[in-house]
């Protein structure tokens, strides 16, 4: 009997463990974020690394610099495998929320393709300068609502129905 309820609690403690450990990792993540996840293309990486500065990544998510250091290249493979997905930015100088909220004409051609926007922004920001400046400060300053990309269709102007702004006159965490 005392060997069957040591291989149960042990069963048991495995199965918690694997579930907190599970839960733990995946808990940044949206679930938009981890429906979309998928490899990219080094045309991808590529436009997309022009814009990541490590620095101040790490000055951003100093939960990131906590776990990973200050390598660059260690950084930048953090952010193509999960910090895109996570709507963390490159840089202060681009949000990927803000970019496809500020930018009608793109919400229709990218929809929730959260890459697209990035890959835009990196291979058009010289051409396209009229843009408005793809930032959470730019957006609080001038009054902006700012919604997840993950909140776009392709083929509409305008968030989908129900969906809650991330950023808004009377909604503007971290700017008070």
């Amino acid at each position: 009997m005392k060997k069957v309820t040591k291989i149960l609690s042990m069963a048991i403690a495995t199965v918690l463990a694997i579930s907190v450990f599970s839960f733990s990792s995946s808990a940044a993540m949206s679930a938009a974020g981890q429906a979309h996840q998928r490899e990219l293309t080094t045309e991808e990486v590529q436009a997309i690394s022009t814009m990541f500065k490590a620095d101040e990544y790490v000055k951003m998510y100093p939960d990131v610099k906590n776990v990973l250091g200050t390598d660059e290249a260690v950084l930048f493979d953090h952010f193509i495998h999960f910090g895109i997905w996570e709507q963390r930015q490159p840089s202060v100088a681009f949000n990927v929320d803000c970019y496809a909220s500020f930018n009608a004409d793109l919400q229709e051609i990218y929809g929730d393709d959260i890459v697209s926007y990035y890959v835009h922004y990196a291979n058009n920001n010289k051409s396209e300068s009229w843009r408005a400046t793809p930032t959470p400060s730019h957006a609080y300053w001038y009054g902006n609502t700012v919604y997840s990309v993950y909140d776009f269709v392709k083929g509409q102007k305008g968030p989908k129905a129900g969906a809650v702004p991330v950023l808004s006159v009377n909604y503007h965490p971290n700017y008070d």
